[in-house]
């Protein structure tokens, strides 16, 4: 872990298991411990991988409890963002009031024509009432999803209006010209990425470390490189065969893709599940899928 950084390393976008339709917290607990056991440094529950917009409110704050009862010495970052302010303030505050060391606050995602003065409003008043003095928030950049991106003009402004609780940002854009310049930017920030394969550009362009859904089945490659590149070594190799990896980036759910890889990972079909309206993917698309990691001798299990 970089200790220029608030909060760095590798850490796991969790999936979230499901058994007829509700949350099975007994196979997420123990998901949790074994991706401890692979190293990672972090969490972040109810996000994009976690199908977070997907559960209620109750939902949401039971499975940042169970987390946190399953990972007491691991960063936990809870994804709180909704297209609500109000709905953004509450579940935002409920997140620490559980445990949660930081939250990641996607924009508010129905609107997609706003301006960057109306994101600022939204913002100050999270922060104003629900990410106290010493507490932290990262922006999530992923506008592919949201529609809404966090831009430098908004951090800019932002960071002027609530300084050091604006902790840094996420960016699962997948455009790694945006990610190396969040990085020079703001060195002070730390920015993760969200995919494995620029891990490497954001460590060498001082960044955080990553967030990434990828880590539920390839932390232990992700270390190597992160362990690698900390050492001074060349990390290249690891960068490669995290990309290799990537397989199942075209899939239409990352969570389904991510969850057909841990139903094989754990030989255990009830992991397949997701929440309506994602489909599960089909068996010959699981097959494919652990083919091709077992072929370059990534796939755990």
């Amino acid at each position: 872990m970089n200790a220029a950084h608030t909060y760095s390393g590798v850490y796991t976008a969790l999936a979230t298991p499901l058994c007829n339709g509700r949350v099975d917290f007994d196979r997420l607990q123990k998901h949790i411990h074994v991706l401890i056991q692979d190293g990672i440094d972090g969490f972040l529950i109810n996000g994009t991988t976690g199908e977070g917009q997907s559960f209620d409110f109750g939902e949401r704050a039971e499975l940042v409890a169970a987390a946190r009862e399953a990972a007491p010495h691991q960063v936990l970052m809870t994804g709180t963002g909704c297209a609500s302010l109000t709905d953004t303030i509450r579940c935002t505050q409920r997140a620490f009031e559980l445990g949660s060391d930081c939250v990641l606050i996607v924009p508010p995602f129905f609107f997609r024509s706003v301006t960057t003065n109306g994101l600022l409003e939204y913002f100050r008043r999270v922060y104003a009432e629900a990410v106290p003095q010493g507490r932290k928030a990262f922006l999530y950049h992923i506008p592919q999803v949201s529609g809404v991106p966090v831009t430098f003009d908004l951090l800019d402004r932002l960071q002027d209006e609530v300084g050091d609780r604006l902790a840094g940002v996420k960016d699962s854009s997948g455009d790694v010209n945006n990610l190396v310049s969040l990085c020079r930017r703001y060195p002070t920030m730390d920015i993760f990425t969200g995919v494995d394969d620029t891990l490497l550009d954001d460590l060498e362009n001082g960044g955080a470390g990553c967030i990434t859904a990828e880590s539920n089945i390839l932390g232990v490659q992700a270390k190597q490189l992160e362990h690698t590149f900390f050492a001074g070594k060349d990390a290249r190799p690891y960068k490669d065969l995290l990309t290799k990896a990537l397989v199942f980036l075209p899939y239409a759910s990352f969570s389904s893709a991510i969850k057909g890889l841990l139903a094989a990972r754990y030989q255990d079909d009830a992991w397949m599940e997701v929440r309506p309206p994602l489909e599960p993917i089909t068996q010959a698309e699981q097959e494919q899928l652990v083919t091709h990691l077992r072929e370059l001798g990534v796939m755990p299990g």
